[in-house]
């Protein structure tokens, strides 16, 4: 920094006011980036007003207001506009089907993912709410198929193994359940918690033996020789587990 007399540096020049739709949309992924969501939305709304065929725009109007006041009628208004006018965009395909499950609307949620998935088959979310809605409409051979292809994109997905576990044990395939509860815990060696839950389903199997071996290794997990010299143990009731992770991860 250059000073002038008096060590007075000089004012800092304003920063020049954007010209054209994209001038105001980048500078409103930069100003959301830096963490003033409203006042990115105000240039959001001013590229759209300068493109209003442009899917993007509309795609951040959506999100910027998912992030502040969450007014669904705007949202659903600019997701609907997003997905009309960029049908390429999975992004849009995707919030808009999160819109829609929200709104209980399964059948238009379904149909949302599965656009999305077609366009990026990558995405792991999109492909995990698919599998989820799937079942709640009993269409649990298709919530299999979902699930097997997202644990084969993503092997340490948890939410997918455990739902694959739930309907496996339903369905009486117990083998099938135990092996996915088993590669849960086997991704989370030091967790108490994902042990405990694979001893209780050899239990319920009637596989006493491995439900045994699952407790003690969760006890010495809970309880290691080093915690219990400095510091009395708490009673098996008052133990607090560690908290599962996000089943969408």
């Amino acid at each position: 920094m250059i000073l002038l007399a008096g060590g007075v540096a000089p004012a800092a020049e304003p920063e020049s006011e954007p010209t054209g739709a994209l001038a105001w949309f980048k500078r409103g992924v930069k100003v959301a980036r830096e963490g003033d969501i409203k006042a990115a939305l105000s240039r959001f709304k001013r590229a759209r007003s300068l493109a209003p065929n442009w899917a993007l725009p509309h795609l951040e109007i959506a999100v910027a207001h998912m992030m502040t006041d969450n007014d669904r009628k705007v949202i659903g208004r600019s997701l609907a506009e997003a997905v009309r006018l960029g049908k390429e965009l999975p992004r849009a395909h995707y919030l808009y089907g999160i819109y829609h499950q929200e709104l209980g609307k399964r059948a238009e949620a379904i149909s949302e993912f599965t656009y999305a998935l077609r366009l990026r088959p990558s995405l792991a979310k999109a492909r995990f709410r698919l599998a989820v809605l799937y079942i709640e409409e009993g269409r649990q051979v298709d919530g299999i198929e979902q699930l097997q292809l997202l644990i084969k994109q993503k092997p340490a997905h948890v939410g997918a193994h455990r739902n694959l576990a739930v309907l496996y044990e339903q369905s009486g395939r117990l083998e099938d359940a135990g092996r996915h509860l088993y590669a849960i815990a086997k991704l989370f060696p030091s967790n108490a918690f994902f042990l405990t839950e694979l001893g209780r389903f050899y239990q319920r199997a009637g596989w006493e033996k491995k439900a045994q071996a699952a407790f003690r290794k969760a006890d010495r997990l809970d309880s290691p020789r080093g915690k219990r010299k400095m510091r009395p143990l708490l009673r098996t009731r008052e133990r607090k587990r560690p908290r599962a992770p996000d089943l969408e991860s």
